[in-house]
């Protein structure tokens, strides 16, 4: 089954949750719901569940360590980071993963006791959930964006793939000043400022502003109107590195909601071989022939159909995945703030200096752009840039001019 269940959690609510289904492609296909862990039931049995746990109970961190040795790393992590940790180092839980585009690792910890009390409740309401991530590392920071998310009362600041952390309101602009001025960490060339509602899509303090045009700093303001979910679904396989059920906390018994369809049929293979035991030697040779030709059709078949794929190790189950991934590409994926965000932005040719987008609502599957030109022409050419991409539709529901400038609003949503 190609749909897994995200369930946002925070421990400060232990029996409560917010989830929704996610498919192959990042978006979600389910409605958003928030209630008990143990109104979860079915989904949760059919599913794959990986929990997006609130990052405040964690300790997330970049480390240059001497060692590539996994058990090497882990025992020197205490001693790199003790200092910046009040509770007890001893009692603390370390997963690494290596930073592809630096020469950092980055660093999760948590308290052995509060993961221990994430993990109870979830046994409780008898859901085997297979990883645990940060939810702030499932957001669209990379080496050139960060990324800033309002959610009642935290903040989540991103500032590359592995490294970010979640923040009260209060405390959170003085980091994201910090962070602009420190001179060992490079500025972003773009921030996305995610929010709940328009009337926050701002940063309160005003030295972050300024720190935002000093260092020409293009800022993209975002309302998602409903959830983080809908915004974690598109970028959450970046954390499954970093994922807490590991070493000591790793699942004793690995299950997912296949075996929940699967098991009578399990049951009738273990009978069937048990009755063909009793097969002779030239039967058994017979049969063993006949899988060997079988997989090699299936090989030719598989190559025949996608000629550009290199690498062969199990033609029957990358057939079902690619078969799944053409299935998903042609659904109703063309609704989704993603697919938008992709066409919109990737087709048509964006003169900055002709155009700058100041804010962006995702809402009925479709997407207002504000924009600001020196001229109506430009807008009028942007539109119609977007109405020939044949996926998508756009029109501009509203134009105003002031002195020199020009704004305008686009609405833009799928064909299909």
């Amino acid at each position: 089954m190609s749909e897994t269940l995200l369930i946002h959690y925070n421990i400060e609510h232990p029996q409560q949750a917010t989830w929704s289904l996610c498919n192959e492609a990042g978006e979600l296909t389910g409605k958003i719901t928030t209630g008990a862990l143990d109104e979860l039931g079915e989904s949760a049995v059919n599913h794959t569940a990986i929990v997006l746990l609130n990052s405040q109970c964690l300790h997330i961190s970049q480390l240059q360590l001497p060692t590539q040795n996994m058990q090497k790393m882990l025992k020197a992590i205490p001693y790199a980071i003790e200092e910046f940790i009040a509770e007890d180092i001893e009692n603390f839980h370390f997963v690494v993963s290596k930073n592809k585009h630096s020469d950092t690792t980055s660093v999760v910890g948590i308290d052995k006791t509060t993961l221990r009390n994430i993990i109870g409740p979830f046994q409780q309401a008898n859901i085997i959930v297979d990883k645990i991530i940060p939810d702030t590392l499932c957001l669209a920071a990379n080496d050139t964006q960060w990324v800033y998310l309002n959610y009642r009362d935290n903040s989540y600041l991103q500032t590359d793939r592995l490294n970010g952390m979640a923040l009260s309101h209060d405390i959170a602009p003085y980091i994201m000043a910090s962070k602009l001025q420190d001179e060992n960490q490079k500025p972003p060339e773009k921030i996305l400022f995610f929010s709940e509602r328009e009337d926050t899509l701002t940063f309160d303090d005003l030295s972050i502003s300024e720190l935002v045009q000093k260092n020409d700093i293009e800022v993209i303001n975002i309302t998602y109107n409903t959830h983080p979910l809908v915004v974690f679904c598109g970028n959450y396989r970046q954390a499954l590195s970093l994922n807490l059920l590991q070493h000591e906390f790793k699942n004793k018994r690995k299950t997912s909601g296949y075996w929940y369809h699967w098991r009578y049929a399990a049951a009738l293979a273990a009978t069937w071989l048990i009755l063909h035991l009793g097969l002779t030697s030239f039967q058994y040779s017979r049969i063993a022939n006949e899988n060997i030709i079988t997989k090699a059709k299936i090989e030719k078949i598989y190559k025949k159909s996608f000629p550009q794929s290199k690498k062969i190790v199990n033609p029957r189950l990358q057939m079902e995945q690619k078969l799944k991934q053409l299935k998903s590409n042609s659904g109703n994926s063309s609704n989704g703030l993603v697919f938008l965000l992709a066409e919109s932005f990737g087709a048509p040719n964006l003169d900055k200096i002709n155009i700058t987008l100041q804010t962006l609502t995702f809402r009925n599957n479709r997407m207002d752009i504000g924009l600001e030109s020196k001229n109506l022409q430009a807008i009028e050419n942007l539109n119609k840039n977007l109405n020939n991409n044949k996926t998508i539709k756009s029109e501009i529901t509203s134009s105003s001019s002031e002195k020199d400038k020009v704004r305008g609003n686009l609405r833009i949503e799928g064909r299909g």
